[in-house]
């Protein structure tokens, strides 16, 4: 079977293992990201004591964050396969992450070098489990600090820790982002050594092939009817030519002669070497 064909055969076997398609998977799991990350941000715009801007312009902005949603929905799940669109997407929200953290009035210098260890983690952490757990030691380390280090009234420190669940949120997102990207490195790994044995296995089949072709080459055999002459004993090969019986036996077949004159054929030649040989008798010879 042809390398191609066999790739063709093997990747679409591989793909329909699973019951849920990839894409539908990516793009479910980063919706419902998306929309949590939203409704956090929104939250900390809308409740926050120190914000930027007006009410009105607040739900604007809101209004904006949840379009943002309902337009994420339109694309089909082949664009949330794209690792451009993954990378657009973590880009984007980590911008609207620190723009709307600016505009709630809580951007500490705390919470921005807190957000992006987080991304740091996501990005040094080998599994999504690993990237979660030590997301959360931080961010707890991080409430911990917010709650021992507020004023006796705690005036505040409710849209504060407002940041936790929004730095949990994010981590999950990147944390997500990272795993579909390993994820997709592995597979695209897997492809590669898979394709590499299929060419390895294509190489010795076309060894052994030749090697058989080579051995069929040394094996010569006589089949089939031989015209042979009836008198002089030549025989016809496949070109009309008249060969000696040895000549055409040495070039179709690995046989050769050694020369010799039968009895009958000394007795026509050579009637004096019959005579002159002893012959054998029955006679028991004395003791």
């Amino acid at each position: 079977m042809p390398l191609t064909a066999s790739l063709a055969e093997t990747v679409p076997t591989e793909r329909l293992q699973g019951s849920t398609p990839v894409g539908t998977t990516n793009r479910s799991q980063f919706l419902l990201l998306q929309t949590l990350v939203v409704i956090v941000l929104c939250y900390q715009l809308l409740y926050s004591l120190h914000t930027l801007l007006s009410f009105n312009a607040q739900l604007f902005v809101a209004l904006g964050l949840l379009l943002l949603v309902l337009a994420l929905m339109l694309f089909p799940d082949h664009v949330w396969e794209t690792n451009w669109f993954v990378g657009t997407l973590v880009l984007g929200d980590t911008a609207m992450t620190s723009f709307i953290i600016y505009l709630s009035g809580d951007a500490g210098s705390d919470l921005y070098l807190t957000y992006f260890l987080i991304i740091f983690l996501a990005a040094s952490t080998q599994t999504l489990k690993q990237h979660i757990v030590l997301s959360v030691i931080l961010s707890a380390g991080y409430g911990l600090v917010l709650y021992f280090g507020a004023s006796e009234t705690y005036v505040g420190l409710e849209g504060k820790l407002l940041r936790i669940p929004v730095l949990l949120i994010m981590a999950t997102f990147y944390g997500a982002s990272a795993e579909m990207v390993r994820k997709e490195r592995r597979q695209k790994a897997g492809l590669i050594d898979h394709i590499t044995a299929l060419k390895q296995a294509e190489e010795e089949r076309e060894r052994l092939i030749r090697q058989l072709q080579d051995a069929l080459a040394n094996i010569k055999t006589l089949r089939g009817l031989l015209p042979i002459c009836s008198l002089c004993k030549k025989i016809r090969d496949d070109k009309g030519y008249w060969n000696q019986i040895e000549s055409y036996v040495r070039q179709h077949s690995s046989a050769d002669f050694s020369h010799g004159i039968c009895p009958e054929c000394t007795t026509k030649l050579f009637p004096n070497y019959e005579s002159a040989s002893p012959k054998p008798t029955d006679e028991i010879p004395p003791a």
